[in-house]
């Protein structure tokens, strides 16, 4: 790109914005910086990134948020615990600074609805897939995966409902209905390119 001549065409509308004299050498050299940043500024390689992660997807989850003092949260967790050998997984627990999420099967939930007494007031969104991104110790140093990945997915149409990320483990909740396509979307990029379809 000749950067003389995209000063001089942006000129006028520097000095219209601004309100002051732009010379072009000054527009030049603020140009080259710009370029200079945009071209250090490489997204991951997808191929590089992902390789050797593995995904699983489960429908048919409920992602349960209960709002209480975090002075409560060992009591859940340790109600949890009690139920935790009639339950087909022990539950994705995420305490957060006001509220406690479970992530579990339905199945689970309406046994462990009926136990504890406090998932009788919390907030229960239904329909809902857990996605699982387990990443390779090759990808878990890579700064901006998480990123990367959210990112993906939200241009080729995927709703996010809940992200917790992990040093090696992804775990998001989208809509029923989007789980197939996230599973789709992440499986083509871990394959990456030259690698054939299975």
């Amino acid at each position: 790109m000749n950067f003389h001549s995209l000063a001089e065409f942006i000129q006028p509308q520097v000095q219209q914005l601004s309100g002051k004299e732009a010379s072009i050498n000054t527009l030049v050299v603020a140009i080259k910086r710009f370029s200079d940043t945009l071209s250090s500024d490489k997204s991951p390689d997808a191929s590089r990134v992902l390789r050797d992660a593995r995904i699983s997807l489960s429908s048919g989850i409920v992602d349960v948020t209960i709002r209480v003092p975090r002075n409560q949260f060992s009591t859940i967790v340790r109600e949890l615990s009690d139920v935790a050998g009639e339950l087909s997984e022990f539950p994705h627990i995420f305490p957060l600074s006001n509220s406690i999420k479970l992530i579990l099967p339905a199945e689970d939930y309406a046994l462990v609805h009926g136990k504890m007494g406090r998932l009788k007031e919390a907030a229960a969104q239904t329909n809902v897939a857990k996605v699982i991104l387990n990443l390779s110790p090759h990808a878990e140093m890579n700064p901006g995966i998480a990123s990367y990945i959210t990112e993906l997915l939200f241009r080729n149409g995927v709703n996010i409902l809940d992200a917790f990320l992990g040093y090696g483990d992804i775990i998001m909740v989208v809509d029923d209905k989007d789980g197939p396509l996230a599973y789709d979307v992440l499986q083509r990029e871990i394959q990456g390119p030259n690698q054939p379809k299975q």
